[in-house]
């Protein structure tokens, strides 16, 4: 006699129930959406430890200088070197200076300094110094923009300066958070509804992803309270933490079907599930996080930040699937396939599939040679590419910050060009070493003065006074008074753009010079030299932690020598073309004048890495999932190119299902106003297009096809690799009338 089944009333309650209690604390997560955007900074790229930085304590502390993060431009319709004018004008920066946080105000009318006087006598121009981060620097800017920007009888002021372009930057990508969440749930619905088949099935992952985009704003919120946080940190954390939630729950709804078309129920089908995905989600979610880890490395607070969000965003997609997913389908199972799509003919699809399997099998060498050069070649544009900090030119055409800082450089040449401040700590002001150095350095190349305690120099001389208020030296004058008599300062004055090669090759030539003791040089150019130099030494340890970390966890996955080191290898070339995408298409404009920016003629060297990281871990994420099929069709019976076809008839549709839900998560930040979240987003997507057909669908099978039963040996466990299975095995584990 058939057993009666009693239902799990317990089991069905308690699940409701944290459904509930997960609905509930989504709810209260809602508001720290706004609350995150406004304790985020679009600044971070000092190194607290590097030379420019400290060069620029020393001058605050010291003499009360450093480099200028912000400015204002007084335009009058009056020369502003007339009476009243002049009067107006000081008064002004007077006021400016006894602003909270600023170190020094400096304009033409306290100093006498000519470049901060326009071509054509009608502007003037403050550079001011903000003491504190670039956070609080930031902030700062932001209230004296609203406070003095503007018009201002006799004048007509606008802000300008890093620290102002930063803040704008912030205020854009704050602002379009919710805009970008608002467009990618409506496309992934319609992208979840096609892929997988049915409105209950679709609505699964997209409500772990809801799920997954709340705790993503508690994270960060979290975070602001630890670390100064990236303001991109919740545009890319949500648009990851999104994609990757959806790939997990794809992955084991996939399986669910499986199982139940198998013969089990709902609730054993469910448990199924989870006992043959867990270990391919736990493992795709480690190697993930570790790729994402090495940011954590880099001692700069943009990375950091935006590698802490993304771990504790891979951490809590991993868990949020792991855990609903299997309570959903325990309860949903028997109602997976209601509003399921009209049914259609798949067989043109298994016909590409099969041709595709076919031929990789067929000539793995030649899809191998071709598939890898024709990413290599991708990577081209690449090695010309500029390194330059994000700046105006990355804001939209009519943004009006950009178009005043436009103006200002037009209106002040000398002011806004590459301006290094040297300081020689152990050189007394007015000693004959000093002297000398200001004299040579006035020599160099590129050098139109150099101005300091010690005088002005133009040329190896030494300018009477009554050309210093032409050439600099009223700057001078407003910090001798206050000069030590342990060290001096140069002000470096050239008609260069910060971040240009010859500008770089400057800063060098000071740092070399001798004679004087320690020379520290600081300025945007500096910062950058020091930048790309913590980036070079970060990049050869995170390469060799990612690398060596994610080998070892993939070799304990699959029990394998030559998977990991094939799948790093792929993992490379996944990457070419998005790096020589962030060249052609952005740095050289091909695209970012169709997306209504421009081309920006630099490359902010943060950005390499930060893609490297992210895509080399989605790469891995796919990996796993094909490499896992694979290993369990071997496992099963199979041989190996048998087991290497049926994987891929497995997890195609799988892999092609959770790229294109992840493709768009990340595609609406394309459609940002801000050009650096068009590159991220641009670059994401072109690493997930590559990875999912060329070095999936490609390379992967094609590798192991050619490597053959070497993909399963492991040293020291065994004298040789795996048999081949026997010739019944081999029959079982293959569907009738397939072939290979």
């Amino acid at each position: 006699m058939k057993k009666a089944t009693i239902p799990n009333v317990s089991g069905a309650r308690a699940r409701w129930a944290v459904a509930v209690v997960v609905l509930l604390a989504c709810l209260t997560c809602l508001p720290l959406t706004l609350a995150v955007g406004s304790r985020t900074s679009s600044g971070g790229y000092l190194n607290d430890t590097s030379e420019s930085t400290r060069a620029e304590r020393l001058l605050e502390r010291d003499f009360s200088m450093g480099s200028s993060q912000f400015q204002l431009a007084l335009r009058s319709v009056r020369p502003v070197t007339q009476r009243d004018i002049t009067a107006a004008g000081r008064r002004l920066v007077a006021e400016v200076a006894a602003s909270e946080g600023v170190v020094y105000a400096q304009s033409w009318w306290n100093t006498g300094d000519a470049r901060l006087l326009s071509r054509d006598g009608h502007a003037a121009l403050v550079t001011v110094r903000l003491r504190g981060t670039d956070a609080v620097a930031e902030r700062r800017a932001s209230e004296l923009t609203d406070r003095f920007a503007g018009r201002r009888p006799p004048f007509d002021v606008t802000a300008t300066g890093r620290a102002a372009v930063n803040a704008d930057l912030a205020e854009r990508s704050r602002g379009e958070l919710i805009r970008t969440e608002l467009i990618s749930l409506p496309l992934l619905a319609v992208v979840l509804y096609l892929a997988l088949g049915s409105i209950v099935s679709a609505a699964i992952p997209l409500g772990v992803g809801i799920v997954c985009i709340t705790g993503t704003q508690a994270v960060l919120y979290g975070l602001t309270h630890l670390m100064q946080v990236s303001v991109f940190a919740p545009n890319l954390a949500t648009a990851l933490g999104l994609g990757l939630a959806i790939d997990y729950s794809i992955i084991m709804i996939s399986r669910f079907r499986e199982e139940r078309a198998g013969g089990l129920d709902p609730p054993a089908a469910s448990r199924a599930t989870l006992r043959a995905t867990h270990r391919t989600v736990l493992c795709s979610a480690a190697t993930v996080a570790v790729s994402l880890s090495a940011l954590l490395a880099v001692p700069l607070p943009f990375l950091r930040s935006l590698g802490a969000a993304a771990v504790a965003v891979v951490v809590l997609a991993c868990t949020t699937a792991l855990v609903f997913v299997p309570m959903a389908l325990a309860v949903l199972g028997p109602h997976l396939e209601r509003g399921r799509l009209p049914r259609r003919p798949n067989d043109k699809r298994h016909r590409v599939q099969e041709t595709v399997i076919r031929g990789v099998m067929r000539h793995p060498v030649s899809i191998l040679v071709a598939g890898s050069g024709l990413l290599l070649l991708l990577a081209l544009p690449f090695l010309r590419v500029q390194w330059g900090f994000i700046d105006e030119r990355w804001l939209p055409a009519d943004a009006p910050i950009r178009t005043a800082t436009a103006q200002v450089r037009e209106d002040f040449p000398l002011a806004t060009g590459a301006s290094p401040l040297v300081l020689l700590p152990s050189a007394p002001p007015g000693s004959a070493a000093a002297a000398r150095f200001g004299a040579d350095l006035s020599r160099a190349r590129h050098v139109v003065s150099v101005s300091g305690p010690t005088g002005v120099f133009m040329g190896g001389t030494r300018q009477p006074d009554r050309t210093h208020a032409a050439t600099g030296r009223g700057s001078a004058n407003a910090a001798e008074a206050r000069a030590p008599s342990h060290g001096t300062w140069f002000a470096v004055v050239t008609r260069l753009d910060q971040s240009s090669m010859s500008a770089q090759d400057l800063v060098r030539d000071i740092r070399a010079r001798t004679g004087v003791g320690p020379v520290l040089v600081c300025g945007e150019t500096a910062v950058l030299q020091d930048t790309l130099h913590t980036l070079r030494e970060a990049a050869v340890r995170s390469a060799l932690v990612i690398c060596g970390v994610t080998g070892l966890l993939l070799t304990f996955f699959t029990r394998s020598l030559f998977i990991p080191a094939k799948a790093l290898v792929t993992n490379l070339l996944s990457l070419t073309a998005g790096f020589g995408a962030m060249v052609y298409l952005f740095q050289d404009g091909h695209l970012a004048r169709w997306l209504g920016g421009t081309a920006t003629g630099a490359t902010d060297p943060l950005l390499p890495m930060l893609m490297f990281c992210i895509v080399f871990g989605v790469s891995m994420d796919y990996e796993v999932f094909i490499v896992a099929r694979i290993r369990e069709e071997h496992l099963a019976g199979a041989d190996n190119r048998q087991a290497v076809a049926a994987g891929l008839r497995r997890t195609g549709p799988v892999v092609t299902a959770c790229s294109l839900a992840l493709i768009t998560a990340v595609a609406p930040l394309m459609a940002s106003s801000v050009a650096v979240m068009q590159l991220l987003g641009t670059v994401l997507v072109i690493g997930v297009l590559v990875d999912a057909t060329v070095v999936r669908c490609l390379l992967v099978p094609s590798a192991m096809a050619l490597v053959g039963r070497w993909n399963w040996w492991l040293p020291f466990t065994s004298r040789h690799p795996l048999p081949r299975p026997s010739a019944k095995a081999t029959a079982s584990a293959t569907p009738s009338g397939e072939t290979t």
